[in-house]
């Protein structure tokens, strides 16, 4: 990518946010000189090692990535002969090939959910022995053990038995009433490396010895009595033992170093790259970004774009006391991207356009749109997710150009115009059909005349390499240039006229005003030169700013409107999903109460049918009985029935009545008006037997014989009862809102595999409504289906019997079912 274009489109604070979050000092070099990619396949890959990273964090949080060091200094040094690495190095070499085995260790299992993080950290290498050895002879204080070695372990148990008499014996003189005088202070120390004594000067020839220092005062001498001297000299002799096999162990360790050198970088190379990869994901959710979908048909739809440098701000940790000394010191702290303020923008370029122009109001965010394109590109083929809407696409280009900014130069003198030419120079010399070229104000800084010529002729000229171009200006010819080429589309900064404020989101369509008088009026600029200036606008430049300003405020009137509308299609969507929710819920709802009520139906059925079977066991096993006892066995039967009958009822929805409305009805007369609760039916009573509280009702067409607690007295319409004596114990029930059970079926015109559902559905709700009769209208035609009809009956196991209609019923074209 041209330099220039990353450092105008300051990918250079993109890369430095970056590194914030890596975790090691070679995974912030990697974020420092991270290049944008050019390749579509490249780009793809690189954003999916950053969805896969993301995926992971999202699920187990980030990676122990804090023991990767910087040891390829190291690495090298350990080629040189003669060298060994000291124990802080060899920790740091161990640390980085433990991180990396854990990281390989990580992603072992994940080669279906992580597949390119798999294929990256499987090259790693295991290196288990370096790291168990080095872990071995160096403890975390990068000290050797003395596990190190046999030998060194014995060495340092001679030294600390040998160190242990010395002291002892030197503590037995300190304790010496007799040498009291001569002892200067009650201690034991170090000089040269040998243990000594304090001793008063004047007593110096007290304690034979030898003098290894004196005091700062000249007040004391260090002895080192002639009782330790051999012991203190064959200290130094284990000492110099000890620092020689101390040798060798960091030789041997730094030689294990070196002979497997070339596959500890390739390790901390891979797992830098991991960490590049890990850092980017972190960057990602700090962002709230998401991955585009990649195409190469050269259309951008960024949907929500939020640049990061605007969302950026630096939150510093508390500087701990201290720790400055009076010297200026780097800011500790972290970057977050969290700027409510920001608007978001859609920067759109459709498959048919291969230039926009974006004009509009001075800092209405012409320029920031278009530096948002831009580094987004860059940001994307570095294998970033940027901060958009999940619905956003862009494409991938081989070089992205940008003149952007004045960049005048006094010592070259290079004035603004020159500046733009150069660059143009440069980028015309290398574009290519595939680039994506950025140019901030087009032919501004010469006459507006010469230099709109020469911008539109440069646009002419970029087409027809078929580079995607976006440009920004304020130039009247520019804004009428897209009106006549196909593949041209003006852009403006939304601007309202009302606050005479830009609103920082773009119009696709329509150029833009740039508004300079009502800016000039807003800032404060007297108004007598304002009137002035308008007095020079031209009457053709009058009249186009008029346009634009008319079509502009359309335009916001357009845009509230289709605000109100997208608010209203929000609302209707989210109702009609809260629909459709209830409606499920309900749904499974019922399900699950006919699923239950299926169950308790056949558990009582089987149980009801078992009492049943054994009531007829008994009858047949009835032998030869006086007529008494067959009396007893037939009552005894009929309350073994009626006991049945109960359960089955009492299984039975009872209407809902209010406490204290209903009585029990102890006696009832043909022609009352009755409720049969059990079927919520109002009907008449046409035969009642008060003895043995039962009655026959009819409803509708239907005959229903039930028991009184099965019957509510309900009010009679006026003419239709008869009078009733004496005992009623039930208030009247208003009548039934609910339709009767209809009980003809008419199937004429059907064919039979259409009309046989029909019968068996009627003959299902007759046996739920408890009616005894169906009637079935078939017609008479060629007779076929009245046959079929009733083959279809004689397999019903329900059906009593059947036979066709009376001529005053209908005759053959009727059959008359009779219900079990």
């Amino acid at each position: 990518m041209n330099a220039h274009c990353l450092k105008v489109l300051e990918f250079e604070r993109i890369r430095e946010f970056l590194g914030s979050f890596a975790a090691s000092t070679g995974g912030r070099s990697a974020c420092k000189s991270l290049m944008p990619q050019t390749g579509h396949s490249a780009v793809v890959q690189l954003l999916q090692e950053t969805t896969e990273m993301r995926d992971e964090q999202d699920l187990h949080g980030p990676l122990p990535l804090s023991g990767i060091h910087s040891i390829r200094t190291a690495v090298e040094q350990a080629r040189m002969q003669n060298y060994y690495l000291d124990p802080q190095r060899l920790i740091e070499i161990r640390d980085t090939l433990e991180t990396a085995g854990i990281i390989k260790n990580y992603f072992s299992g994940h080669a279906g959910t992580r597949p390119l993080l798999h294929a990256i950290t499987s090259r790693i290498a295991p290196l288990d022995g370096i790291t168990r050895r080095i872990r071995a002879c160096i403890s975390s204080q990068a000290e050797l053990l003395d596990s190190a070695s046999p030998a060194l372990a014995d060495i340092r148990s001679q030294i600390k038995k040998l160190r242990s008499g010395i002291i002892r014996t030197l503590e037995h003189m300190l304790a010496d009433v007799d040498l009291g005088t001569a002892i200067q202070d009650d201690f034991i120390t170090l000089r040269n490396n040998r243990y000594v004594i304090p001793v008063r000067s004047d007593s110096k020839n007290t304690i034979p010895g030898v003098v290894h220092d004196q005091s700062q005062s000249k007040a004391t001498f260090f002895v080192e009595p002639l009782s330790v001297v051999n012991q203190n000299n064959e200290l130094q002799g284990l000492r110099k033992d000890e620092y020689y096999e101390e040798l060798r162990i960091l030789t041997e360790l730094t030689g294990l170093v070196h002979a497997s050198g070339p596959e500890i970088c390739e390790n901390l190379d891979i797992i830098e790259r991991v960490d590049l990869i890990h850092a980017k994901a972190l960057f990602a959710r700090a962002l709230r970004a998401t991955c585009p979908e990649i195409n190469d048909t050269g259309v951008i739809g960024l949907r929500s774009c939020r640049h990061p440098i605007l969302l950026s701000r630096f939150v510093e940790d508390p500087a701990p006391a201290g720790e400055t000394d009076g010297k200026p010191q780097a800011p500790a702290g972290a970057w977050v991207f969290d700027r409510s303020s920001v608007v978001p923008i859609d920067c759109i370029k459709s498959t048919k356009s291969s230039t926009l122009i974006i004009t509009g109001a001075n800092a209405g965010g012409k320029t920031v749109a278009m530096k948002t394109i831009g580094l987004f590109v860059l940001m994307t083929q570095a294998g970033m997710h940027i901060p958009v809407d999940a619905r956003s696409t862009i494409a991938v280009f081989d070089s992205v150009f940008a003149d952007i900014g004045d960049e005048q130069n006094m010592e070259t003198s290079l004035s603004t115009f020159s500046s733009h030419m150069s660059q143009l120079r440069g980028i015309i010399s290398q574009v290519t059909p595939s680039s994506l070229v950025l140019l901030d104000e087009l032919g501004s800084g010469t006459d507006p005349s010469e230099g709109g010529a020469l911008a539109v002729a440069i646009l002419d000229f970029l087409r027809k390499r078929g580079c995607t171009t976006i440009v920004t200006t304020h130039l009247t010819i520019m804004k009428t240039y897209a009106y006549s080429r196909d593949d041209v589309e003006n852009v403006s900064v939304a601007f309202d006229p009302a606050t005479l404020k830009p609103s920082y989101s773009l119009v696709y369509g329509m150029p833009g005003f740039s508004n300079a008088i009502a800016i000039a009026r807003s800032i404060g600029i007297p108004e007598e030169i304002l009137q002035s200036a308008g007095g020079y606008l031209e009457g053709a430049d009058r009249q186009v700013a008029e346009l634009i300003q008319g079509l502009e405020k359309t335009q916001k009137e357009l845009s509230d409107s289709k605000e109100v509308l997208r608010t209203a299609i929000r609302l209707a969507r989210r109702y009609h999903n809260a629909a459709e929710s209830l409606h499920d819920s309900m749904h499974e709802q019922r399900e699950k109460i006919l699923k239950n009520f299926e169950t308790k139906a056949r558990s009582l059925l089987r149980h009801s049918e078992d009492e049943l079977m054994k009531i007829i066991k008994n009858q047949k096993k009835r032998t030869v009985i006086r007529p008494d006892d067959d009396f007893k066995q037939d009552d005894a039967a009929r309350r073994a029935l009626t006991e049945v009958k109960k359960k089955l009822h009492g299984q039975f929805p009872k209407k809902a009545v209010e406490h204290g409305q209903v009585e029990h009805i102890e006696h009832l007369e043909a022609g009352q008006t009755v409720m049969v609760v059990h079927l919520h039916k109002q009907g008449i009573v046409m035969s009642a037997d008060n003895g043995a509280k039962k009655a026959e009702v009819a409803i509708g067409p239907m005959r229903v014989k039930t028991g009184y607690h099965e019957l509510a007295l309900s009010s009679v319409p006026p003419g239709q009862a008869k009078s009733t004596s004496s005992k009623k114990s039930a208030k009247p029930m208003p009548s039934s809102a609910e339709p009767a059970f209809a009980r003809k079926v008419n199937v004429i015109g059907m064919r039979v595999e259409e009309a046989l559902p029909v019968v068996d559905k009627g003959i299902d709700t007759a046996l739920l409504e408890g009616a005894d009769t169906v009637e079935v209208i078939h017609g008479r035609g060629t007779g076929r289906l009245m046959a079929a009809i009733h083959e279809h009956l004689k397999t019903n196991p329900y059906v009593e019997s059947f036979a066709q209609g009376t001529q005053a019923e209908g005759g053959s074209g009727l059959t008359i079912i009779h219900i079990k």
